[in-house]
């Protein structure tokens, strides 16, 4: 073996244990963006805050260990003949057995756990905006009119805004 390709291939490996470490982080992120909807979902309002908290850190997390992946992706790619900023896919298609494959599995799982978070990312973005919602409409019911229970002559809803919850006279 070339001391050039084991030189790439010790650098794949590293650059293989960078990127494991960003799945895990991932995953973990994933965890936490799951426990915050069914939170939400549930109406255990008091640990939303601690959940949104550990989604947070678990971002720093991710953002650390995707540094360390960027720092590991370019002696690999220079050992390849690449650019620095060589991207994943064209790495593994220089890169040597098993490595070619194994950075490939990489890039392909990366991009799904990318596509999982984003779209997690969403529904907990509109779980939470229903939630304020309630919560703003539970209010509007102390201190703004209170839904008529009917309809006016031409479909829209009518207030009276003389009801309210609480009598607010002074």
């Amino acid at each position: 073996m070339r001391t050039e390709t084991r030189d790439a291939a010790q650098q794949c490996a590293e650059l293989s244990g960078a990127l494991w470490a960003v799945r895990g982080l991932l995953e973990r992120l994933a965890y936490r963006l799951e426990v915050q909807r069914a939170l939400v979902e549930t109406g255990r309002a008091t640990w939303v805050a601690r959940a949104a908290q550990e989604v947070e850190i678990a971002l720093e997390q991710v953002r650390g260990a995707e540094l360390v992946r960027a720092v590991d992706t370019a002696p690999v790619a220079l050992a390849l003949g690449l650019d620095a900023d060589a991207t994943l896919s064209q790495i593994a298609a220089l890169a040597p057995a098993p490595w070619d494959d194994l950075l490939a599995e990489h890039r392909t799982a990366l991009l799904e756990a990318t596509r999982d978070l984003t779209e997690s990312a969403a529904a907990n973005r509109d779980v939470l905006a229903a939630g304020a919602q309630a919560v703003e409409d539970v209010l509007a019911r102390f201190t703004g009119p209170a839904p008529a229970a009917t309809y006016g002559p031409t479909g829209a809803r009518q207030t009276d805004p003389t009801r309210r919850l609480f009598d607010q006279s002074t």
